[in-house]
């Protein structure tokens, strides 16, 4: 571990993490100029495009024209436009270049342009390392990354997978040095054990300051698998296989720590000592066993809930430590809403008209070329910041 890189690493998160909150300050006092914006640019910008030219896009000259003329859509409406994406076509649903696709419920094929993957960027990662750094847990320890890098190339030159695996794997010259879990571990053997894997090199080092998960049953797996499996864990570490060196001390510490250890109780301080926060990408799926994480971590680790996001957008990001509540972002997205007790999509509405303490289901124009896409994403409206709403995700 080179702690000089770690810290240069840190740095550079943390600088554009203030970049991104300074930019949410100023837009979210009138979030719906900047809604009006981006949608007019998004429809200026993509008038040539296939889709842009069939649907009248140039004729399009305000937020209102566009919500009269363009209709509602769902993804089967989209299949034949992906289809030429992903074969390599441009100028199809969007001018921007699209870069990645991304898959949904196993199946469905979504694309990720370079602007689209930028707002992810900034919005999930740098936006989650402001909060991490601002209470002093961008520290000099490594990083346990748990996130899914499996990243397939297609002959086009377009990769598809997990985005958050792809923006892991983008800075290859410090990924050794700043993450413990090796970011293509998944490109090795499929006779390999990749939750093996994990716990070999998580257990390995000691020093971690950071861990980030897809969600939050990545950590309680891995946590469970070390609480099956620690004994032949410590004695690989300890002797070393092909893929660590042998390091009896620190099996010897972990046999310590483990042999007192009692079920399904506090073991990550215990384990890594230096590990302050955990940052989960995926909100949607925090339940009730989460109180789980909570046992096995104890007080002394906190929560980044990074925001509301999927292959289909961004859309929302963080505010607070320890805190589900996301604020909507105003320039990455454009939403309308459908009241979740109305029974159809006569009537939508607009940012500025939602209600604190109503649901609402996301109809989104984004980045990457879905256009009034109806997500069957539901979210509660439980407050404001600024002038802009904030959410949680809807379990209803």
């Amino acid at each position: 571990m080179d702690e000089r890189v770690i810290k240069i690493v840190n740095e550079a998160r943390w600088a554009d993490g203030q970049n991104v909150r300074n930019r949410l300050e100023d837009i979210t006092y009138n979030p719906m100029r900047s809604q009006e914006e981006f949608l007019m640019r998004l429809v200026r910008e993509n008038a040539n495009t296939d889709f842009g030219r069939e649907h009248g896009f140039r004729n399009i000259l305000t937020l209102n024209a566009f919500r009269r003329f363009m209709p509602l859509t769902n993804y089967e409406d989209y299949i034949p436009y992906i289809e030429r994406i992903v074969d390599g076509e441009k100028n199809i649903l969007t001018t921007y270049l699209t870069e990645h696709i991304s898959t949904l419920d196993g199946y469905r094929r979504l694309p990720q342009s370079r602007w689209s993957v930028q707002a992810s960027y900034d919005y999930s990662f740098c936006a989650g390392f402001y909060i991490a750094g601002q209470h002093g847990f961008l520290t000099d320890g490594m990083t346990l990354n748990l996130v899914d890098n499996s990243v397939e190339r297609l002959p086009s030159g377009i990769t598809v997978g997990n985005l958050l695996g792809r923006l892991l794997v983008k800075r290859e010259f410090d990924n050794d040095q700043v993450y413990v879990v090796p970011v293509d571990i998944n490109n090795w053997p499929l006779t390999t054990d990749i939750l093996y894997l994990q716990a070999l090199f998580a257990l390995k080092q000691k020093d971690i300051s950071l861990a980030v998960c897809d969600h939050y049953d990545n950590m309680v797996e891995l946590l469970r698998y070390i609480e099956k499996h620690w004994p032949t864990l410590a004695d690989d570490i300890e002797q070393g296989n092909p893929y660590i060196q042998p390091d009896a001390e620190r099996a010897n510490a972990i046999r310590e720590i483990m042999e007192g250890h009692q079920i399904g109780s506090q073991m990550v301080s215990q384990l890594w000592p230096n590990l302050r926060c955990m940052m989960v990408y995926d909100v949607d799926r925090l339940g009730a066993s989460f109180e789980l994480l909570r046992t096995y971590c104890g007080n002394n680790v906190h929560f980044v809930f990074t925001g509301i996001s999927s292959a289909e957008g961004t859309f929302s990001t963080t505010l607070n430590l320890d805190d589900p509540q996301t604020v909507l972002i105003p320039d990455s997205v454009f939403y309308e809403f459908k009241p979740k007790e109305a029974n159809s999509y006569l009537t939508l509405l607009t940012m500025d008209q939602l209600e604190i303490g109503h649901s609402y289901e996301l109809v989104v124009t984004t980045l990457s070329g879905l256009y009034r896409y109806k997500t069957g994403k539901t979210v509660t409206v439980v407050g404001r910041y600024h002038d802009t709403p904030t959410v949680i995700i809807d379990k209803g």
